[in-house]
C-alpha cells in the first residue's frame, strides 16, 4: 500500500474518516492533522478533530478545534452548534447561549439549537424567553418532540402540562417517558387506570415507573411540580425564611443564586473539581467549574471534600437551616453530608435531594442515603413535594 506522502488530499481524509468509523479515533486525528498540513483552511478537516475530541471527552481540545473552524469560516452552524453544546454541558450558560444565538442567525430554522436556547434560558431564569424558543421549535417542526417535553416543564399545573404531553404523544407514542408522567400526572388528579397498567406490563421496572410507585405508596401524596423553580419557590413557604440556607454541591452556583433571592444566607459546600468518582454516564470530574468559586453576596463557600471539611465546620455551633439543598448525586457524599448536619436540623428545616428520583439505580444513590441516615438518627420523613421533570424531593424530618 502506499504511503500517506502519496496520497492525495481526498484519499488521506477518506482514510481518515474510515479509521474514524473503525473507532481508531487516535488514527484519525492523526490523518486529519495531515490534510490540515496539506490545507490548513480544510474546514471539514478541523470540524471533524473537533468532534472526535468530544467523542473523547476532551472539551477544551474540541472547543479549540470548533474555534478554528469559524476563524476559517464564520457561518459554520455545526461548530457553534457543537460549541453551545460542549458549553452548556461546562455549565458556563451565557457562553452557550451566545453560541446558540449565532446557530439561528445563520441558520434560522436550526430547530435543535431553538431548542436548546431554550433549555439555557430556563437555567438562567428567563422563564417566557424559554417558553418562546420551545414554541418556536415546535412551530419550526411541529413533529419534534423534544420542545414539547421541555415545555411541559414550565407548565403552571398538571391540566396544562397534561395537554401538551398529550400532544407529544399523539406525535410519537414511542416515547415511553411521556406516557409514564401522563400515567403519573392522571394518578394525581385520582384517575389511576393508565398507571396501573403500567405497573402490571413487562416495564414495570422501568426506573421512572419505580419512582412513581414509589411517590403513589406514600401515606400522603406530595405536592408535583414540573421544574426546580417553581419546586423551590413552594418549599420556602414552609420554612423559617429568616434562617440561613445550606447547600452541598455547588457547581456554578445557579440554585445557589437562587436561594440566596429568597433566603439572604447561605453555606455552600463543594471542592469545585467535580465529582470525585464516576457516576452513571457522567466520569469523574464531571460538574467542575475547575476551581472558580462563586462571588456572591450573602454566600459562604467551604471548599474541599466534605469528608474533610464538614466535620471541622460543623465541631461548632451554626445556625439552624431553613433549607438543606443536597445536590452531590452520590450515595456517598451525600451520606456524608447528612451525617453532620444533624444538629442545624430541626422539624421546621425543609431538605431537598436534586437527584433522589428517575435514575437509573436511583434506589442506591440519595434514596439510600436518607434511608440510611433516618435509620441511623431515628427520624423518620413526610415527603412534602416531588419533580419528576427535575428529579427532585422534598422532606421534612420527624423524630
Amino acid at each position: 500500500m502506499n504511503s500517506n506522502k502519496s496520497l492525495s488530499t481526498k484519499e488521506i481524509f477518506d482514510l481518515a474518516l474510515q479509521n474514524y468509523k473503525n473507532n481508531n479515533l487516535v488514527k484519525a486525528i492523526s490523518l486529519y492533522e495531515k490534510v490540515l498540513d496539506i490545507n490548513p483552511k480544510n474546514v471539514d478537516a478541523q470540524y471533524s478533530i473537533g468532534n472526535i475530541f468530544y467523542k473523547l471527552g476532551q472539551y477544551q481540545k474540541a472547543l479549540n478545534s470548533y474555534k478554528k473552524v469559524v476563524q476559517i469560516d464564520t457561518r459554520h452552524a455545526k461548530s457553534h452548534y457543537n460549541t453551545g453544546v460542549i458549553l452548556h454541558e461546562l455549565g458556563q450558560y451565557q457562553k452557550a447561549l451566545n453560541s446558540y444565538k449565532k446557530v439561528v442567525q445563520i441558520d434560522p430554522r436550526h430547530v435543535r439549537a431553538q431548542n436548546n436556547l431554550g433549555i439555557v434560558f430556563d437555567e438562567l431564569l428567563e422563564t417566557e424567553k424559554a417558553i418562546n424558543c420551545y414554541k418556536k421549535a415546535i412551530k419550526l417542526n411541529p413533529n419534534y418532540i423534544d420542545p414539547y417535553w421541555n415545555l411541559h416543564s414550565l407548565a403552571p399545573n398538571i391540566e396544562e402540562a397534561l395537554k401538551i404531553l398529550k400532544k407529544l404523544h399523539k406525535i410519537n407514542n414511542n416515547f415511553f417517558e411521556a406516557e409514564i408522567m401522563i400515567a403519573a400526572l392522571k394518578g394525581f388528579k385520582n384517575d389511576f387506570k393508565d398507571y396501573n397498567l403500567l405497573i402490571e406490563s413487562k416495564s414495570s421496572n422501568h426506573s421512572m415507573i419505580r419512582s412513581v410507585k414509589w411517590v403513589f405508596s406514600l401515606p400522603k401524596l406530595p405536592k408535583i411540580f414540573f421544574n426546580r423553580w417553581d419546586f423551590f419557590d413552594f418549599v420556602a413557604t414552609l420554612t423559617n425564611k429568616s434562617r440561613p440556607f445550606y447547600e452541598f454541591g455547588v457547581w456554578k452556583g445557579v440554585s445557589f443564586k437562587y436561594l440566596l433571592n429568597i433566603f439572604k444566607k447561605g453555606f455552600g459546600f463543594d471542592t469545585f473539581t467535580g465529582l470525585p468518582n464516576d457516576w452513571y454516564d457522567k466520569s469523574s470530574g464531571s460538574y467542575s467549574s475547575f476551581g472558580e468559586i462563586p462571588n456572591l453576596k450573602g454566600g459562604k463557600f467551604i471548599v474541599g471534600k466534605f469528608e474533610d471539611t464538614l466535620p471541622k465546620f460543623f465541631s461548632k455551633k451554626r445556625p439552624i437551616a431553613s433549607i438543606l439543598n443536597f445536590d452531590a448525586d452520590l450515595y456517598s457524599s451525600t451520606l456524608c453530608a447528612l451525617n453532620n448536619t444533624d444538629k442545624i436540623i430541626d422539624n421546621k428545616s425543609i431538605l431537598i435531594f436534586d437527584e433522589f428520583l428517575i435514575n437509573k439505580n436511583w434506589e442506591q444513590d440519595e434514596y439510600r442515603a436518607l434511608n440510611e441516615f433516618c435509620n441511623n438518627f431515628d427520624y423518620r420523613y413526610e415527603v412534602l413535594a416531588v419533580s419528576f421533570y427535575s428529579k427532585q424531593v422534598a422532606v421534612r424530618l420527624n423524630k
